[in-house]
């Protein structure tokens, strides 16, 4: 007993059971981001349950990872669903043999199965329930349409176990204070916002003149960006309808977009769209890019655009790092009013409607003062917003549960 305390004062050892497949997502996501940086072999030591949604690993890892034996099945949802309790089984197992001290939860299925688990057990750990997004439509649009009936059911549905969850949780932290607000009109015990942040590389500023000309943009060329996945909790018609009529009204507007599908087919109703609006030889599409390459694709754009679906509430909870990362390359963030958008709206422009992206498409182009001192107090901010701040965060969290 005394050496199991004197072990765990010098070395915090935490089990993270991510959101997503820890090595196979195309670019580092928030757990990422966090744990790399916590993970020092001195304070902390972090383990992860990998699961496997890719064939192949696309990223690298300094954690200790945990592969396992599951059902290989592709389907996101049924994957999740059918695998829970292998999944429980094995952080049980985890925690055992690698003497966890803190246990950092993240989606539906897993966590749920453990703390189902964990009820009749004695080996009770704190638990940290993160919240990166709204899990219960996250999960419902890889299944159904979130506005249907069968959508609005399934999300109650996994409303009411999310929400369980953070109830029983030792302190649940949100990457944005709408989803904080969320979990404490939950019941959730306590919470913490720990924020999403930008990468060292970001840290300085990039020239994209390079890729400008490799892309045949002049000087007159107002380019329109969008960085990230092209998935179901966006609104991208508006925004490609507003580069569209941007143009209409005589303005030689592009439009870049850097990034792919992760699982539904949403990328085909972007592609539709374009073609609808006759904007095809006006926009160039890429592949997602190494994280390390965004800042130099984001500094060949003139407007980096966040387009979400105001009405679907995966989009409505959301804490957008990518408006940090565009803003640190000093470059205008025209965003959908979510809450983290408005609680920022002194660095950033808001917009719903093509009307609203067309507007600030042309305000962009006549290099308003107002839209240069939103970027200059943007850019002052995002340099104080960096994934080690948040890393730092989470660290005393963990330590004040486990030395409590």
């Amino acid at each position: 007993m005394f050496f199991r305390l004197r072990r765990s004062l010098i070395l915090i050892r935490v089990l993270l059971i991510p959101s997503s497949d820890y090595l196979g997502h195309p670019f580092p996501q928030r757990h990422n981001q966090i744990f790399e940086r916590l993970h020092d072999g001195k304070n902390f030591e972090v383990h992860v349950l990998r699961y496997n949604l890719y064939d192949k690993p696309k990223l690298e890892s300094k954690l200790v990872i945990h592969e396992v034996d599951d059902f290989g099945i592709k389907p996101i949802a049924p994957y999740y669903l059918f695998n829970a309790r292998r999944h429980a089984v094995e952080m049980r197992n985890i925690i055992r043999r690698e003497s966890i001290d803190a246990i950092v939860l993240s989606n539906l299925a897993a966590p749920f199965a453990y703390m189902i688990l964990d009820t009749f057990s004695s080996m009770h750990k704190p638990v940290i329930f993160d919240l990166p997004d709204y899990y219960p439509t996250s999960a419902t649009g890889y299944l159904f349409n979130v506005r249907s009936v069968v959508g609005n059911t399934f999300s109650g549905f996994f409303d009411s176990i999310l929400r369980h969850m953070m109830r029983r949780a030792s302190i649940v932290t949100a990457a944005s204070h709408a989803l904080a607000g969320y979990a404490e009109r939950s019941g959730a015990r306590r919470v913490a916002v720990v924020s999403n942040g930008i990468a060292e590389c970001f840290l300085e500023l990039h020239n994209g003149k390079g890729l400008r000309e490799k892309f045949g943009y002049d000087e007159h060329d107002i380019v329109a960006g969008y960085i990230g996945s092209l998935e179901f909790w966006l609104d991208m018609q508006s925004f490609i309808k507003g580069v569209a009529l941007a143009r209409k009204r005589g303005m030689s507007a592009k439009l870049l977009i850097v990034g792919s599908k992760l699982q539904t087919n949403y990328f085909g109703k972007v592609v539709q769209w374009i073609k609808q609006e006759n904007l095809e030889k006006h926009t160039d599409f890429l592949d997602f890019v190494p994280h390390e390459d965004v800042p130099v694709h984001i500094s060949a754009i003139d407007a980096g655009a966040i387009p979400f679906d105001l009405y679907n509430p995966t989009a409505y909870y959301a804490a957008p790092n990518k408006m940090w990362e565009y803003l640190s390359q000093k470059r205008p963030v025209i965003c959908t009013p979510i809450p983290e958008a408005l609680s920022n709206f002194d660095c950033l422009l808001t917009a719903l409607t093509p009307e609203d992206y067309a507007e600030h498409l042309v305000q962009v182009a006549s290099r308003k003062e107002e839209i240069t001192q939103k970027v200059e107090t943007g850019y002052k901010r995002a340099l104080n917003r960096t994934w080690k701040d948040s890393a730092r965060v989470f660290a005393s969290i963990v330590e004040s549960l486990v030395r409590a």
